[in-house]
């Protein structure tokens, strides 16, 4: 038997949240590049070296969740929720995670430190327990998600709520420290567009 396609008909509504939660990612849309970062640097010469190097490592392991919830998370939820238009807002929702969220952290390092000292915290990220279990944890819970199986679905979904909720806002205090204190405020502001 042939399957038949059918279309994502958005004139007509799947569910009563969909398209809710498809307008509100819309009007949430921002791109990295129109937060211009050069105000921070003359912040960033005067913090101690302790300081730019927990700021760096905290948005890089920020980095690390955003990449994976936009690789791994939303695209393996994606693929076993029923409904084109679900689909289509889970999909907008990983690109925002990896093209946007993950990009812009790494617009800020591209303003704030030379390249030797991103590509270390990069490859600190990659070596840190911590971190690769965060990763591996969340990561795994996605992976497990079968065909047909609501609960590891739902489970999927559930982990998906931790890493938005525990894990990227224990991950914001740091950059929203400084930014209360007036200090690298472009940096913050593009915290608060991501939350």
């Amino acid at each position: 038997m042939t399957k038949i396609y059918d279309a994502a008909n958005w004139s007509k509504h799947e569910d009563d949240f969909t398209q809710m939660f498809y307008n509100q990612n819309v009007k949430q849309f921002w791109l990295p590049e129109e937060i211009a970062l050069n105000g921070d640097l003359l912040t960033w010469k005067y913090l101690g070296k302790n300081e730019q190097d927990t700021y760096m490592k905290v948005l890089a392991g920020l980095t690390l969740l955003d990449t994976e919830q936009g690789n791994t998370g939303m695209p393996i939820v994606a693929e076993h929720v029923d409904g084109h238009q679900r689909k289509a807002v889970l999909n907008f929702m990983a690109m925002m995670e990896n093209a946007v969220h993950a990009k812009s952290y790494s617009n800020i390092f591209l303003t704030l430190a030379p390249t030797e000292k991103i590509n270390e915290v990069f490859e600190w990220v990659k070596n840190n327990r911590f971190l690769q279990k965060k990763a591996r944890t969340i990561v795994s819970i996605y992976k497990a998600v079968e065909k047909n199986d609501e609960i590891s679905l739902f489970r999927a979904m559930v982990a998906s709520v931790f890493l938005e909720s525990f894990l990227f806002y224990s991950g914001f205090y740091y950059p929203l420290y400084f930014y209360g204190q007036g200090k690298l405020m472009q940096s913050g502001e593009i915290i608060n567009l991501i939350i």
